[in-house]
């Protein structure tokens, strides 16, 4: 291969890489608790340089006060992270688990979480903003 070869090829690598980053659906914003019985419920959800998600969760349940924060990582369209509760429900897990999957429109997050009570089950948010 001759070295104009080898540039063009080492250039399109580069573009096609850059291209692709750019088409990233980018999850930054507020979310709303798409699960049934809570009221009042939204999720912030920020990604990092890093990858890193950064995640705040608030919602009420039979008018009772939950806050829970968690740190994660995210890997294409799927994110997980653990979560810890600063304002419990009596009854309800103080730590856990979610891992979810980013829709194509990158308007709904969906998947799975696991708590320390040894229950898990399905979660999902909805894009606001």
């Amino acid at each position: 291969m001759t070295s104009k070869n080898h540039l063009f090829l080492l250039l399109f690598i580069l573009v096609s890489t850059f291209a692709f980053s750019q088409n990233k659906i980018s999850i930054d914003g507020v979310w709303e608790d798409d699960n049934s019985g809570v009221k009042n419920a939204v999720a912030i959800f920020s990604e990092q340089e890093d990858h890193q998600i950064l995640f705040t969760h608030y919602l009420e349940w039979n008018g009772q006060k939950f806050v829970e924060s968690g740190i994660g990582l995210r890997d294409g369209n799927t994110i997980s992270y653990t979560v810890k509760v600063t304002t419990q429900i009596e009854g309800w897990a103080t730590e856990g688990t979610h891992v979810l999957v980013l829709s194509e429109d990158g308007q709904t997050l969906k998947g799975t979480y696991s708590d320390n009570k040894n229950r898990h089950g399905e979660i999902a948010f909805k894009k606001v903003r």
